[in-house]
C-alpha cells in the first residue's frame, strides 16, 4: 500500500507557511478515474489519463510521454491494483507526488466473482486459468474465479460517490484552499450517481431474466445491481485467448441455456462470437465499453458510459 505519498502531502498541508499554489496536477490511471476527478475538480482544473485513448486498461505497455505525466502529477489516481497490475512498478519508481488507489475508499461496495452458470474448461488446468493473485507481478495477467475481488466497481452507480468523496477528501488536504469546492463537487457526483442508478433502472428492468453472455467477466456489478441473468463469459482471463476448444464448448452449453444475447467488447475482435452462434437462436449485440475506452474523456464519460452499457444490453435483448 502506498502510504508514503498520501503522509507527504498531508504533513506538507499542515506545515506553516507551505501552500498549494494552485489546483493540484491529476493524472488518472482509466478514463473513469480520470471522469470521476473531473467532476470533482470541476472548473478548478483537469485531469489527464495515462491510458492512450483506446487503450486496455488491463494490458498496457508505458510510453515515455505517459511515464513522464506520473512523475509530474501532484496526485495519481489508480483504479485497482487488480484491474492494472502493470501500473504498479511506474508507481513505485516514478510516483513523487500523493498516489490514491481508488479501490480502497471508505464505503465502497466490493462483491467477489460470482460463479458463471456455464463455466467450461478453457485448456489451462481448470475453468479459469489456475490460481490468481492479486500481488502478484506479472503485467498483463488478469485470470478471474469465483471468489476473486472484482475490481470493476465503478459499474456499480452507487460507487460513484465514495469514490468521489475519496477523490475529494485527498484534494483537500493538498489544496485547503479549495476544500469546500471540492467537498461541494463530490457532492453533486453523488447525487448524478443516484440519478444514473435510477436511469439504468427504467432501461434494463425490460431485459428481465434473459440469458446473456459477456466477452470477460466484467458485470457482476450490473447482474448484482439491476438483476441480470449473465450466464458466462467467453474469455475466463484478459491475458489468454478463447481457443478452438472453449468455443466449441461454449456454443454446446449455450444451446441448452436459453441464451439470448452474446456481447463482443471494445478494443476485442468479434470473430471468436461468430464462431460460437453459427446456427443458435442467439444475437450477437453492440461491442460493450464497460471501462470508457472510447468515450471522451471529462466528467460526462462516466454516465455516458454506463447509460450506454445499459441502452446496449436492452436494445439487444428487445431485438430492435
Amino acid at each position: 500500500m502506498f502510504v508514503r505519498p498520501v503522509l507527504l502531502s498531508l504533513l506538507l498541508a499542515l506545515a506553516p507557511g507551505w501552500v498549494q499554489a494552485s489546483p493540484p496536477r491529476v493524472v488518472a490511471d482509466t478514463p473513469i478515474a480520470q471522469s470521476i476527478a473531473a467532476m470533482v475538480l470541476g472548473a478548478l482544473g483537469d485531469a489527464e489519463t495515462v491510458l492512450a485513448p483506446g487503450a486496455d486498461p488491463h494490458d498496457f505497455q508505458l510510453r515515455p510521454s505517459q511515464a513522464r505525466r506520473l512523475a509530474q502529477a501532484d496526485l495519481v489516481i489508480w483504479t485497482s491494483p487488480a484491474l492494472s497490475p502493470w501500473l504498479a512498478r511506474p508507481v513505485e519508481s516514478l510516483a513523487s507526488g500523493s498516489v490514491l488507489i481508488l479501490s480502497n475508499a471508505p464505503g465502497l461496495t466490493l462483491r467477489p466473482f460470482a460463479p458463471q452458470v456455464i463455466d467450461v474448461p478453457d485448456g489451462h488446468g481448470g475453468a479459469h486459468g489456475g490460481d490468481h493473485d492479486h500481488d502478484h507481478d506479472h503485467d498483463h495477467d488478469h485470470d478471474t474465479g469465483p471468489g476473486d475481488w472484482d475490481p470493476h466497481f465503478w459499474l456499480d452507480p452507487g460507487n460513484l460517490a465514495p469514490a468521489a468523496r475519496a477523490i475529494a477528501t485527498q484534494l483537500a488536504l493538498m489544496d485547503p484552499d479549495n476544500a469546500a469546492t471540492y467537498q461541494s463537487n463530490a457532492d453533486r457526483a453523488a447525487a448524478a450517481g443516484t440519478a444514473l442508478q435510477q436511469d439504468m433502472a427504467d432501461v434494463l428492468a425490460p431485459v428481465g431474466n434473459a440469458g446473456l453472455v459477456m466477452f470477460h467477466d466484467a458485470y457482476g456489478y450490473l447482474a448484482a445491481g439491476f438483476g441480470l441473468n449473465i450466464l458466462g463469459s467467453v474469455r475466463n482471463s484478459d491475458a489468454v485467448a478463447p481457443g478452438a476448444n472453449r468455443l466449441q464448448a461454449l456454443r454446446h452449453a449455450l444451446a441448452e441455456a436459453n441464451a439470448i444475447c452474446i456481447f463482443p467488447e471494445a478494443n476485442h475482435s468479434a470473430a471468436p462470437l461468430d464462431a460460437i452462434v453459427e446456427g443458435l437462436p442467439l444475437r450477437i449485440g453492440q461491442p460493450l465499453d464497460p471501462a470508457g475506452l472510447h468515450q471522451t474523456t471529462g466528467p460526462a464519460l462516466y454516465g455516458q458510459t454506463l447509460r450506454t452499457l445499459a441502452r446496449t444490453i436492452a436494445t439487444c435483448v428487445s431485438g430492435a
